[in-house]
């Protein structure tokens, strides 16, 4: 029996869709074929719609906050506060990114479903985000 591409469960009910994807980096559009349960079938094509559409806005983002981090790390200099500021600005952008834009690996969403696979990046976006930017305030009033 074949899996839900959304929810992951085994059913005699599912049925194969073709959908126009991107790849991993965002730019070549190609059709895949993926099997999904039909009262799944809107959710997915929906979020499929918002992976192609967004794509290359969530790497470019994702791209600028690891140029963030990396900056702030190689850094140097008598004052290290700014360096500090930028690099948990950008620690922080990166769990704002991945509360926007949840996309996971293909091999994320393979093991666990696109649904839980959203879930457990917002999560950890947000866990990234609060930490990031409570390092923020700390860092304003103890800086």
């Amino acid at each position: 029996m074949r899996k839900c591409i959304w929810c992951n469960k085994e059913s005699e009910q599912i049925k194969e869709i073709t959908v126009l994807t991107k790849n991993r980096f965002g730019v070549n559009q190609q059709e895949r074929n993926y099997f999904v349960c039909p009262e799944h079938e809107e959710k997915f094509r929906k979020f499929n719609d918002q992976v192609r559409r967004y794509a290359l806005l969530f790497i470019c983002l994702v791209a600028i906050s690891l140029l963030g981090l990396i900056g702030a790390a190689c850094w140097t200099g008598n004052n290290s506060y700014p360096a500090a500021y930028l690099f948990i600005a950008s620690f922080a952008l990166v769990g704002l990114v991945a509360i926007i834009f949840p996309f996971a690996t293909p091999e994320t969403i393979e093991m666990m479903g696109v649904a839980k696979s959203i879930k457990v990046v917002r999560i950890i976006g947000g866990v990234i985000f609060a930490l990031g930017a409570t390092l923020f305030v700390l860092a304003l009033l103890y800086g």
